[in-house]
């Protein structure tokens, strides 16, 4: 199953909950899956977003109606997709999907037309750790590379002083650019390129099998 647009506008299921990807990873043993986030996931996202791990990079620990209002804004973006990601059956983080040409992150940097860009946090602690972290990763880039052959490059554009979570990413391959300031945080660009994933990082540790 693969509901992800191949396109520069996002195929969006109307329906929130439905899967759009399932794969499992051979070397961890564990599966990866994503849903699209619906309103059933408003009070698990807003624990996440009021974990004070969390909030320190977010700062979005805010009401419930706030967050549904920006999870909502999110739903109707036809460039980004908002979801849920799970570890076997354990919802642990949130993730959008986006992009990078169509967002304000292009007037950073030179965004390729196809470029995605990725925002994420891990929600519960139990799938918190590096191995989960390079498992559920690099069933993401796979995931996001497998859905349009035309995209090259996948950004982040992290607090510039998340020193772990660019440590975790540097080890997939995702490599810091340079800092700049965005008009809420100072950021750094970090840069994952195609061809040095499946040459490099899924060479290690086998391709990632799909079971959707």
């Amino acid at each position: 199953m693969n509901l992800w647009s191949s396109g520069l506008v996002q195929d969006k299921p109307c329906e929130s909950g439905v899967l759009l990807g399932e794969y499992h990873h051979p070397y961890y043993n564990k599966r990866f899956s994503l849903k699209l986030i619906g309103h059933n996931d408003l009070a698990r996202f807003c624990r996440w977003m009021n974990d004070p791990r969390v909030a320190h990079f977010w700062q979005q620990a805010w009401s419930e109606e706030k967050q549904w209002q920006y999870l909502s804004d999110k739903l109707a973006d036809a460039h980004t997709l908002p979801l849920i990601g799970y570890l076997d059956d354990q919802p642990f983080a949130y993730l959008e999907v986006y992009w990078a040409a169509r967002d304000k992150l292009a007037g950073y940097y030179d965004a390729a037309p196809y470029d995605r860009g990725i925002h994420l946090l891990v929600g519960e602690q139990s799938c918190r750790g590096p191995d989960n972290f390079r498992c559920w990763m690099t069933c993401l880039s796979h995931l996001i590379y497998q859905s349009q052959p035309k995209t090259q490059r996948i950004v982040l554009e992290p607090r510039a002083d998340n020193v772990r979570l660019m440590n975790h990413m540097a080890g997939l391959g995702y490599h810091k650019q340079f800092e700049f300031d965005f008009p809420h945080k100072r950021a750094a660009l970090l840069m994952g390129h195609r061809a040095h994933f499946y040459e490099q990082i899924l060479a290690k540790h086998d391709e990632c099998e799909s079971v959707a």
